[in-house]
């Protein structure tokens, strides 16, 4: 069973909430560090104020709280909720005020950018502006999504034309049909009070502040599969039950008071994240892997090492040593964007597909949508991830 670590530890003079998966093993599974909640949007909605059109890019600029500029791709702007119109000749015009929501946070020189897809996120389900559909996870028991499904329609009557969708998490098929009606009407009484009291804000005004992120994280990870959710931050504790009394009241969510050890010291956390900044990763067998990310572009390289046996075999050991690592890795440090992968004598067909196929089975494990695209006439393999949340080197400012 594998367990849920959340804390606060002080990294390089800056204070970060971490999160943590471990396997029965008690290696990291998953790692996502969240900088000071006030130095990131990411969910919030706000009256964003639309300055500037531009055709050419297919995008807009948005401003919202504070004066900040966010960049609004079109493609973007399905079924905007407009405080404000200027003219219902065009989609969005300059002086216009619609309800944007934060999906990526200011990087470097990247504006943050915004979308007019809302999502409010419950405990067990998730509202979605993006489609008026009800669906329920895959990994539910399709016995069970049956229920869900009749309950959330069941729920939501009424709301039809409220212009939303409804999707249920694999962690409701976990809970009392009574615990998922009242995720949903919370849900739904959250969405209600973004349309009557968002629309009537002023310009750039903050309309609906998201859960921390560990606690969005924690709301959407599945916890069959986990035995204990541990901190040793009392303010935590009491944050977590209040968000998820259920997760309280089955015993799970456990207060660590060890004085004389802190989890980040038992689990050794600053150094996994020293090690997660550094661009070598040695493997058991003695070769390593290289790690060098660009802004767009991630580019990975599997060399031999300390491993001096030149056996067909012993290089593609290597190889599908390597394809577990990267996948790691990938997850630990949130890599997102393109991935190349340069793998060690790919020239055997048979053994090409059975690395790619290692490959494709360790990224299924990645709670953030990863997948394999092809390899290039040089043997590279090309990888995308999803970037869901900042890198652990933009988050620690390394980036």
């Amino acid at each position: 069973m594998n367990r849920i670590v959340i804390t606060r530890l002080e990294y390089r003079g800056v204070n970060f909430t971490a999160y943590i998966v471990l396997n029965e093993r008690r290696d990291f599974v998953e790692l996502q560090v969240f900088a000071p909640e006030d130095e990131t949007i990411v969910d919030h909605i706000y009256v964003g104020y639309v300055e500037k059109v531009v055709p050419g890019i297919n995008a807009a600029f948005v401003r919202i709280g504070g004066g900040q500029k966010c960049y609004l791709p079109l493609e973007e702007l399905k079924s905007p909720l407009f405080a404000k119109k200027q003219s219902d000749r065009k989609a969005v015009c300059e002086g216009d005020e619609l309800l944007v929501q934060v999906i990526r946070d200011a990087v470097k020189t990247k504006d943050a950018v915004v979308s007019t897809k809302l999502t409010v996120h419950g405990a067990y389900c998730f509202l979605t502006t993006d489609n008026t559909r009800i669906g329920v996870s895959r990994k539910i028991a399709e016995h069970r999504a049956s229920q869900l499904a009749a309950l959330a329609a069941e729920a939501c009557a009424g709301h039809e034309n409220r212009g939303f969708g409804l999707v249920l998490r694999t962690n409701a098929g976990e809970q009392s049909d009574e615990a998922v009606r009242a995720d949903i009407e919370a849900v739904l009484c959250d969405y209600e009070s973004i349309l009557t009291t968002g629309l009537h804000q002023q310009q750039g005004e903050l309309v609906h502040r998201n859960l921390p992120g560990y606690l969005a994280r924690l709301k959407g990870q599945s916890l069959a599969d986990v035995d204990v959710v541990y901190t040793d931050v009392p303010a935590l504790f009491e944050q977590i039950g209040e968000c998820l009394p259920a997760l309280k009241d089955c015993g799970k969510l456990k207060l660590y008071d060890d004085s004389s050890v802190s989890l980040a010291a038992l689990y050794n956390i600053r150094g996994t994240m020293d090690n997660l900044l550094s661009s070598k990763v040695w493997l058991p067998s003695g070769a390593n892997i290289i790690i060098e990310s660009l802004e767009t572009l991630t580019v990975i390289d599997v060399n031999s090492g300390k491993n001096t046996s030149k056996k067909d075999t012993a290089l593609f050991a290597v190889n599908l040593e390597a394809a577990r690592e990267i996948a790691r890795q990938i997850r630990l440090r949130n890599i997102s964007g393109m991935i190349i992968v340069d793998f060690i004598n790919m020239k055997n067909e048979k053994e090409q597909e059975e690395l790619i196929l290692c490959l494709k089975e360790e990224l299924k494990k990645d709670s953030v949508p990863a997948k394999f695209i092809d390899i290039t006439k040089l043997g590279l393999v090309e990888l995308t991830r999803k970037k869901v949340y900042r890198s652990l080197r933009e988050t620690l400012g390394r980036g």
